[in-house]
């Protein structure tokens, strides 16, 4: 017998006291009855708690269950897996009554192909796991899930013995700690044709500009030709045709390493003729190239206008410094990562596509990169920095804290909601909810004094919401959000209806931004927000989707006083719509002539006053960044600010670095050395000589090792060590805390994203401690055709007791060689009964039985299993005829009463049916004599033949009536 929860039988502990002191006999008379209700409330209470602790009872199982593990991975092949299914329904079809079959398909993952079921039809297996990899954990563990526990049980893996991830070991001991065998059947896969790289070998540090070797190894089943292409950096550096022998091919190629950062390679392999797996055709590399920090600068100026005076200031400090336009940033992570640090130059967010925002942000968080913004007119928030990626890694804000200092606005978003508008994006978006997110974005940023409202239009217009407060800004992007696309266009209609209302808000800024994917007429548009500019100083911006031809849009926007926009990528929209909302103020450049305040700080070491500044933009600082410049009061905007970001740093500097703000600035003898300074605090030093940072593959995941160590040799213990992994092509990060599992040495798992190579940033808060490494995740070893060491499904087999079944499918219907005990559960036996006891223990406490009850209970049955009356019965009757028959005459009309006290006597009572008597007494006078006559009555109570007339109960009755008139005479 076991309990599920056998704590809760401690209830009888204090249960069974309390019973038994309240129901202890007490009276003399009643101890009987007391003592089997304390018996009753004793089982009672005793039944209750063992149901409470989930009872249970413990039986050998008298059934076999049986879970298939059907290897559906790539290494299988369809023929083998085919072969499998064919072995899983033979042996099916051989499942002895009781017995119950259920199937898993794993390859990277397992999913339950088919349920346990005493059906001898395997039915079609229509689970799909990812073919990638072979997990036999996951499956073993799957099936130790579905297997019931009041069976015996087993395990038939069928396989070619090739587990690629998944610890296999544990997963086996694990079946064999709970009783469960597993038994296999095994494929060998036939020979294919196959051509793989196997391995690329580079050397991981190289200086710049060093010549070196690349080997790649190549491996081919059988003689062949094929195109090998080598990659540097994503460039082709070789291609050519060559001959494969059967067998490993080493294949050597001479580069050079280039500049300083880091270069990832690829080798890739084209086979002419047949092949089994595309898969294992490419193989990467890393290397990482030591030497003078390179500094990217991004200048979106014609003739690289805003960085002339500092490219040569940053030169002349000893940095090598690389000048590009915004569309030449590097495409991939790693390219980024060849760089110590970026600059931008009154660079806007519109300039750059949304992918490389993203991945400026990652190369400063979890690179540690460094990043340097310089402001400028088409910067920070006129920019559409707001709610961007590299908003997030600046140490500045876009929002301005203090709403006074901002003039109320009144903004109109005036939206197409023609069919048109539900075309999709090449990201598979419609361009109305495009609209509808840069709208909400834009809410964002207006304030609480400032007002807004919606209008959408398709022949017609109509308000979404009209012109109020943003002061729920919840409630209203929801009704944004409710915007469906669908009708005609009326470009008219839609500005008509927004102009009615705007030109009598209080606000003293009005602008109209008006989406729309054109396909309407001209319709006077133009000299519409002309007039609307000139005589009610409303301001009209024009957006326009598609590539097609603008016509009278931008003039639209050019006699409105606005801005015109073409846009063709969607993920724009968002960006200008947040821009057009902040330059609608013009309050966010502050230009007048102003000393900056400074504050000590690494980027001023050695330099004194500062020259004046004519200009700035404003934005508020983070409350984790150091302000290391100031405007003057009242304001005190930050002009200069510097923080830590993740395993970066960033500055933000708000004024500019030409003639247009910083016409002193640029003559200033310390100028060079300002930017130089401010520069270099952004690089992190990269002290890899006290990390040394490894990676492994184990088992589908990745370990990472670091082992710290001082500049004397000792370990570095208590360490906050985190490090960050970035796919150098497709920019995925994440960061993966380190634990310190011995002296200096600190580890960390992940699962890799994707193939390829990856950059790993290894490093402490604050960047005291800090390395980066290259690492490539190759292909999976599911398309590595070399065989595994071990034979591991036969060690599977001796862990568990199973055995090799492959000859015999019937064989999987024998009985185990470990008998399982089932558990029975009976707590709802237990239950039931104590309910069923309890009217019983209510009777034996409040029903008083006697002796008299017990014989009339037996007499009862007696008569039940006879069906003879007893005398007493006979009697009974006798009595209720009388009883009728005296009924019957107290109806007549005239009764002779002192004939009723005159005793009489009949030898024998008349045996007279009383409905006969009563039916005739009106009509036979000898009938109604006969009731009157007390005589003839009293000879029914008389005794019957052979009866004593004392005994009679008839006699009895008439004596009692016959004393009751003489004592009411006398």
């Amino acid at each position: 017998m076991t309990f599920t929860s056998p704590s809760a039988l401690l209830l009888l502990l204090i249960a069974l006291p309390i019973v038994c002191y309240i129901g202890w006999p007490r009276s003399r008379w009643r101890r009987g009855r007391d003592s089997v209700s304390l018996f009753l409330r004793v089982s009672i209470v005793t039944l209750l708690v063992m149901g409470l602790a989930g009872t249970s009872v413990i039986r050998s199982a008298d059934r076999l269950a049986v879970v298939y593990l059907l290897d559906m991975s790539d290494s299988m092949g369809t023929t083998l897996q085919d072969a499998a299914r064919d072995f899983i329904a033979q042996s099916i079809n051989e499942l002895r009554p009781g017995d119950v079959a259920g199937v898993v398909a794993f390859a990277e993952t397992a999913q339950i192909a088919r349920n346990m079921s005493d059906s001898r039809e395997l039915g079609a297996i229509l689970a799909a796991p990812p073919a990638g990899n072979t997990d036999y954990a996951a499956a073993i563990r799957l099936a130790l899930a579905i297997l019931p526990q009041d069976a015996d049980r087993r395990i038939v893996l069928l396989s070619d013995g090739r587990p690629t991830r998944g610890d296999w070991e544990s997963a086996a001991d694990l079946a064999a700690s709970a009783g469960v065998e597993i038994s296999y059947v095994s494929y060998t896969r036939p020979p294919t044709p196959e051509v793989l790289v196997r391995a690329v070998d580079v050397p991981a540090v190289l200086n710049e500009d060093q010549a070196f070797t690349l080997s790649a190894t190549l491996y081919s089943e059988t003689d062949t030709t094929a195109d090998i292409t080598v990659l540097a950096g994503g460039a082709i550096v070789r291609q050519e045709r060559i001959a494969l022998a059967a067998g490993e091919t080493v294949y050597p190629v001479r580069l050079q390493s280039g500049s300083a950062g880091f270069r990832d390679f690829e080798v890739r392999i084209d086979p002419q003729g047949e092949d089994g797996f595309f898969q294992n055709n490419q193989l990467a590399a890393f290397s990482r190239v030591t030497g003078e920090p390179r500094v990217l600068l991004v200048d979106g100026s014609d003739d690289f206008a805003e960085t002339a005076q500092i490219a040569p200031a940053l030169t002349g400090v000893g940095l090598n410094v690389e000048t590009i336009t915004p569309d030449q940033l590097p495409p991939s992570f790693d390219g980024l990562a060849g760089y110590q640090s970026v600059i931008l130059a009154n660079i806007s967010a519109t300039d750059m596509p949304p992918r490389q925002l993203r991945a400026l942000e990652v190369y400063v968080r979890d690179l540690g990169g460094g990043l340097v913004v310089i402001g400028g007119p088409q910067s920070y928030a006129p920019g559409g920095y707001f709610q961007t990626p590299l908003e997030d890694a600046l140490p500045v804000e876009m929002r301005i804290d203090d709403e006074e200092r901002l003039p109320t606005l009144t903004i109109a978003y005036v939206i197409d909601r023609s069919g048109s508008m539900n075309l999709r994006t090449p990201s598979g978006i419609t361009w109305l909810d495009v609209a509808k997110e840069a709208i909400i974005r834009s809410l964002d940023f207006l304030t609480e004094a400032d007002r807004a409202g919606v209008a959408s239009f398709d022949t017609s217009a109509f308000w979404v919401f009209d012109f109020q407060n943003v002061t729920d800004r919840t409630a209203l992007q929801r009704q944004v959000a409710s915007l469906r696309a669908g009708g005609g266009t009326s470009i008219r209609a839609g500005m008509e209806f927004a102009a009615e209302t705007i030109v009598d808000e209080p606000s003293n800024l009005k602008h109209i931004i008006l989406l729309t994917d054109g396909g309407a007429p001209r319709e006077g548009l133009p000299e519409f927000t002309e007039a609307l500019y000139r005589d009610e100083n409303v301001t009209t911006t024009v957006i326009s989707i598609g590539d097609w031809e603008s016509g009278f849009m931008e003039e639209m926007a050019e006699l409105g006083g606005g801005n015109f926009y073409q846009v063709i990528d969607a993920e724009q929209i968002p960006l200008i719509f947040a821009a057009e909302t902040v330059l609608t103020t013009r309050t966010y450049i502050q230009e007048e002539d102003f000393t900056p305040r400074q504050r000590p700080h690494p980027v001023m070491d050695g330099i004194g006053g500062l020259p004046p500044l004519r200009g700035y933009v404003t934005t508020t600082a983070r409350p984790a960044a150091t302000v290391i410049l100031r405007a003057p009061e009242p304001y005190a905007d930050p002009i200069m600010a510097a923080w830590q970001y993740g395993l970066g740093r960033s500055v933000a500097f708000t004024s500019d670095a030409t003639g247009r703000w910083g016409a002193d600035w640029i003559n200033w003898d310390d100028f060079a050395t300002f930017w130089g300074q401010t520069v270099r605090w952004t690089i992190s030093d990269d002290a890899s000589r006290n990390l040394e940072t490894q990676v492994t593959r184990r088992d589908g995941s990745a370990l990472i090792t670091v082992d710290a160590r001082d500049d004397d040799g000792n370990f570095l213990n208590g360490l906050a060590l985190s490090a960050s992994v970035v796919h150098a092509r497709e920019g995925d990060a994440r960061r993966i805390g380190l634990q310190q599992v011995a002296p200096g040495r600190y580890e960390g798992r992940f699962v890799p994203m994707a193939e390829g190579a990856h950059l790993v940033r290894v490093g402490t808060p604050d960047a005291a401690y800090t390395q980066t490494i290259g690492w490539v995740r190759g292909y999976s070893r599911e398309y590595d055709m070399r065989p595994p060491a071990t034979d591991i499904l036969a060690e599977i087999a001796r862990r568990t007791g199973g055995a090799d079944l492959s000859d015999d499918p019937a064989a999987v219907w024998t009985d185990t060689a470990t008998a399982t005990r089932g558990f029975e559960p009976i707590w709802p036996f237990l239950l039931l009964l104590a309910v069923v006891l309890l009217p019983f223990d209510v009777g034996v406490r409040r029903l008083l039985i006697t002796r008299t009850d017990l014989e009339r209970l037996r007499a009862w049955l007696i008569t039940r299993r006879t069906g003879d009356e007893t005398p007493a019965d006979q009697r009974m009757a006798t009595l209720q005829q009388a009883r009728q028959r005296a009924r019957s005459a107290t109806r007549q009309p005239a009764i002779d009463r002192t004939a009723l006290s005159a005793p009489a006597r009949t030898a024998a009572p008349e045996q007279a049916d009383t409905d006969s008597t009563a039916g005739q007494a009106d009509d036979d006078p000898t009938a109604r004599q006969s009731d009157a006559d007390p005589t003839a009555r009293e000879s029914d109570f008389g005794p019957t033949a052979g009866q004593p007339d004392v005994g009679n109960i008839g006699s009895r009755l008439l004596r009692k009536r016959r004393g009751d008139g003489k004592s009411s005479g006398g």
